[in-house]
């Protein structure tokens, strides 16, 4: 998430720090000054092209999925306690899906297009050869989703085959999430293609027409009375052995290429809010973190759980670099934690609850409608710690405005060290 949590950070820093001076509510002062919902398609003061993006919804459904208004009645009750947990909240947007014009402006050979090349195999699966990379994020997995589905097949049937750029098609990988919005649109009109074009074989083999068929469990079907007409195997047996048997017009290309880049929107921006529960110790600086949540807007999911884990993955990254992650130099500039033994990372036990709740608004620029993901639990999570911990301190008057949040550092911005 390059400058993502750094710009989200100082941003919604700001915001909390001018509730507290108007004496407002930090979600009152964003549902004030959020664009609105229906305020789309416009532009930024700087010239960004947003088309549809929902932080009102988000915010409205993050404060339900929180329960803001009873957190805040139990922080109050607990501080006559001498308990301080804190509230923080942020909002934040996430370049997704990025158009040529995003490097190809400045001269860049880094390609903003995808390809995907699919071919039905003698044995009736699919082969589906595409440019964008599976990383542990799950490409395969939604890639061969998409193609199942316009396929009318299993998943089971489908073969993904990236990271081979030798076989695969020229493209622009994986980078900047675009995964799931450009190389699912690839393989999301491969796939139409090719289903037209086993539509149209079997229609000829049937005698009957392309329009009064369909695809449906591996087995073309009648469209209206869904009766079996003839297996994907068999089309297949007839295309590739006994072609012989067709009319000398009939077409069976069974093998499809399509290259598919951003045309509309130099981007697809994905939005959201997250919110933060802190507990901190203010005689030793430690925080304990209660709670986190997250709603995000990454257009149309086409797998909730694989978008919910790369939220999650995002959130610890962002937490680990709001409490634990730091360079540390000497006076001579030599790094002194260069190894996991003294480089602190998130482990399991520090790591809260983090719950997830989506609002979907497709971009229209595809018709898959789908945005990127990966990067927006990290976007505003540090963002959203750092203004609970702050609210931790609000009795104090302390601030602090550094991350990681040490014990150290939040005990002297609470002036104890």
């Amino acid at each position: 998430a390059v400058g993502h949590p750094i710009a989200c950070a100082v941003t919604e820093r700001l915001v909390d720090m001018a509730a507290a001076r108007t004496g407002v509510d930090p979600v009152s002062l964003r549902e004030r000054n959020l664009i609105p919902d229906d305020a789309y398609p416009c532009a930024s003061p700087t010239g960004y092209q947003f088309e549809a993006l929902s932080h009102r919804k988000s915010l409205a459904r993050l404060k339900t999925l929180m329960g803001y208004d009873a957190l805040r009645a139990e922080q109050a009750a607990l501080r006559q306690r001498g308990i301080h947990r804190g509230i923080g909240i942020a909002s934040f947007v996430e370049i997704s899906n990025p158009s040529p014009a995003f490097y190809g402006i400045g001269g860049a050979r880094i390609s903003a297009q995808d390809g995907a090349v699919l071919a039905v195999t003698p044995s009736g699966e699919v082969r589906c050869q595409i440019s964008v990379t599976e990383q542990g994020q799950g490409t395969e997995t939604i890639i061969g989703q998409i193609v199942a589905d316009q396929l009318g097949i299993a998943r089971e049937q489908v073969r993904v085959i990236t990271g081979d750029t030798e076989n695969t098609p020229h493209g622009g990988a994986t980078w900047a999430c675009r995964g799931a919005g450009i190389g699912g649109e690839t393989a999301l009109q491969a796939a139409r293609k090719l289903r037209g074009n086993v539509l149209s074989l079997a229609a000829t083999i049937l005698q009957t027409r392309p329009g009064d068929l369909d695809m449906r469990n591996g087995v073309v079907v009648d469209r209206l009375s869904g009766m079996e007409r003839i297996g994907l195997s068999e089309i297949a047996r007839i295309a590739y052995f006994r072609s012989d048997t067709l009319p000398k017009d009939a077409s069976a290309q069974l093998t499809v290429a399509h290259h598919h880049a951003p045309q509309g929107y130099p981007f697809a921006f994905t939005n959201g809010v997250q919110g933060c529960h802190v507990e901190l110790d203010v005689e030793t600086g430690f925080v304990k973190i209660l709670k986190h949540w997250v709603v995000e807007d990454c257009g149309r999911i086409i797998n909730p759980l694989l978008v919910d884990e790369q939220v999650r993955g995002g959130v610890v990254q962002g937490l680990g670099a709001a409490f634990f992650e730091e360079c540390r130099y000497d006076e001579n500039g030599q790094l002194t934690n260069g190894s996991l033994a003294d480089y602190l990372v998130p482990m399991a036990c520090e790591m809260p609850d983090i719950a997830i709740a989506h609002i979907e608004t497709p971009t229209a620029d595809t018709a898959l409608g789908a945005k990127g993901c990966g990067e927006a639990g990290t976007a505003a999570a540090s963002a959203a710690a750092l203004n609970a911990v702050n609210d931790a301190m609000a009795p104090f008057g302390a601030n602090i405005a550094q991350i990681p949040m040490t014990p150290t550092r939040l005990l002297r911005a609470l002036g104890t060290i």
